[in-house]
């Protein structure tokens, strides 16, 4: 994992930042705002020294959830062509906050993340640790079935035999994948996995503070003006 500013922030940090400037990105309106909130982005891939082709690479693994993002706004909200520009490319913009934030990080701390928050709701005696363990296997799983689905792409076209149907490209895949989720869970068994939660540090406290700034701000032009 690279030496960078991004992993200096907390796993629950990091994933309420994100959820914070997404929500600021696509609540904005002005293009001044839309911009504003590119300009961060870009200093945060800088920050995190990803090449350009990482990024393109795996657009074309996700490519087909955007376009379902897409096509759910167009059904249920708009046919206006500009506004639909739009939203195609706020949707790069949080897919890139998201390869910014996430792409690197493991398994415990992504746990870490989702448990740091909803750890409040333990009060209310609801069971967060087994909770955000199972939400962060459900990602997993979803992650295995993107890579699945790109190594069965490469096998088939290095066979000449591209088939994209039920029995030699969907079936292969989902059990497959449902394997490779099965011996992930074996290893975490095996290997004593058990939670390690941190608290937020002090500049992880401090990119929160910045992150809501932001958000207030957003929500002050777009909202309350």
């Amino acid at each position: 994992m690279q030496n960078n500013i991004i992993n200096k922030i907390s796993p629950c940090v990091r994933l309420i930042s994100l959820f914070i400037l997404c929500i600021s990105l696509f609540m904005a309106e002005s293009m001044f705002l839309i911009l504003f909130i590119t300009t961060l982005t870009l200093i945060l891939m800088l920050i995190t020294s990803k090449k350009v082709n990482l990024y393109v690479n795996i657009f074309k693994k996700i490519y087909i959830l955007l376009l379902f993002f897409l096509i759910v706004y167009i059904i249920m909200f708009e046919y206006n062509v500009f506004t639909v520009i739009v939203f195609a490319y706020k949707l790069l913009i949080a897919a890139v906050l998201f390869i910014v934030f996430y792409l690197n990080i493991n398994f415990n701390q992504f746990h870490q993340s989702v448990y740091g928050c909803l750890k409040y709701l333990e009060k209310f005696k609801f069971n967060v640790e087994q909770f955000s363990f199972d939400f962060t296997l459900s990602l997993y799983f979803l992650k295995t079935l993107i890579n699945k689905k790109e190594e069965l792409s490469r096998i088939q076209e290095m066979y000449g035999k591209k088939q994209h149907n039920l029995k030699n490209y969907v079936f292969p895949i989902f059990i497959s994948s449902v394997n490779e989720l099965n011996e992930f869970q074996l290893h975490l068994k095996t290997k004593f996995y058990k939670l390690n939660y941190k608290s937020s540090n002090i500049f992880s406290k401090f990119v929160l503070a910045l992150v809501l700034i932001l958000f207030i701000f957003v929500v002050f032009k777009e909202v309350i003006l």
